[in-house]
């Protein structure tokens, strides 16, 4: 080291390059699970956009299926 406390070219053993390069693995990890959230929301968002638009159809039950009999409900 200098008096500074810079690193010397012979102290120093590599050098990486690229998008994180000097980071951690859990630098990698969290991008990844950061990458998989991001899709998995957008594939649910689609999922549920494509079910929103089914129509809904409301059904009264008819005289073999009242059950007020049963409960005493009137």
């Amino acid at each position: 080291m200098t008096e500074r406390g810079d690193i010397t070219e012979e102290r120093l053993r590599q050098v990486r390059l690229g998008h994180g390069a000097n980071c951690s693995s859990i630098g990698s990890v969290v991008d990844t699970l950061f990458a998989t959230a991001t899709v998995g929301a957008a594939i649910f968002a689609a999922i549920v956009a494509a079910l929103a638009t089914e129509p809904v159809r409301v059904v009264q039950p008819g005289p073999e299926e009242d059950d007020s009999e049963e409960t005493g409900e009137p």
